[in-house]
């Protein structure tokens, strides 16, 4: 066993931390060349998106009205007024340290917040724990994840996360989960957490529905998932090491190819699983 874990680490001293996180793994996945460029050109702020204030609105209520301020402010037909102007010149400063929302983001948020937190099955993890809990720990290389949130249920430990999305139906999520690469999350997290505390946790999906009327679901990860991103991410770390060691790093398309279409297209095959819409 070894490694740390550290709650409510702010968000930039977590970025600062010199190891491979799942995002960037992520990136390799898409190209050695997609990933040096992250590298090289780090993202200096994360954009706003409904399941970031989701996240503090569920996880951290607290800290809310810390992070985010509510332009309120209307014209005489009831319609939220523009984000220009002198009102919202000084709106801005004396918000400076605050991130922005409409008075309708905010109430989606609140709403979203509400169906979570009144939801009997999530509620079960929810009602004690800590948030954004950073992990640390070492293998071959330094390694760093951040979990939504941590809970122990009859003793044992949960990693739990917290995902916005359109739908939250079995088969709707699992499809986007898979699109979006959400195992190889899933299972670098569970083998950190327990490389660190030397115990096995059981790792959970909180979905809720970004619109209303905000359906929730709770998923269990099994344990054929967790193998399966456990062979994806070890793969990527593989390659990782190759690129490295070489000093080659390719695009996703290395020769000429012949250019195909999903089998969608033609009426056959999956679904299109394009406008499953998760945002967190």
């Amino acid at each position: 066993m070894s490694g740390t874990l550290t709650s409510r680490m702010p968000a930039e001293e977590y970025r600062a931390i010199d190891a491979v996180s799942i995002t960037r793994l992520k990136e390799l996945a898409r190209s050695p060349l997609h990933y040096r460029h992250l590298l090289a050109n780090p993202k200096q702020t994360e954009p706003l998106t409904l399941g970031t204030a989701a996240h503090c609105a569920v996880l951290e209520p607290e800290r809310f009205e810390r992070q985010f301020a509510v332009w309120r402010r209307r014209t005489a037909a009831g319609d939220m007024a523009p984000r220009r102007g002198q009102h919202w010149e000084e709106f801005c400063e004396q918000t400076v340290d605050r991130e922005i929302i409409t008075e309708d983001q905010a109430q989606l948020v609140g709403a979203i917040a509400t169906a979570v937190r009144t939801d009997v099955a999530a509620e079960k993890y929810l009602e004690t724990g800590e948030p954004e809990v950073v992990m640390q720990w070492a293998t071959d290389r330094a390694c760093k994840g951040r979990v939504d949130w941590l809970t122990h249920i009859d003793g044992a430990p949960v990693v739990v996360g917290l995902k916005t999305c359109r739908d939250c139906r079995h088969y709707q999520f699992g499809a986007a989960a898979a699109k979006l690469g959400y195992a190889l999350q899933w299972a670098f997290y569970f083998d950190g957490f327990k490389h660190i505390k030397g115990v096995a946790p059981r790792m959970v999906e909180i979905v809720v529905e970004s619109a209303p009327p905000h359906a929730v679901a709770v998923y269990r990860i099994p344990d054929d998932i967790l193998q399966y991103g456990r062979e994806e991410y070890s793969r990527l770390l593989k390659m990782l090491a190759e690129c490295e060691a070489t000093d080659f790093w390719p695009g996703p398309v290395l020769e000429e190819q012949v250019l195909t279409l999903p089998s969608w297209i033609y009426g056959e095959g999956e679904d299109d699983i394009s406008d499953l819409g998760l945002v967190a």
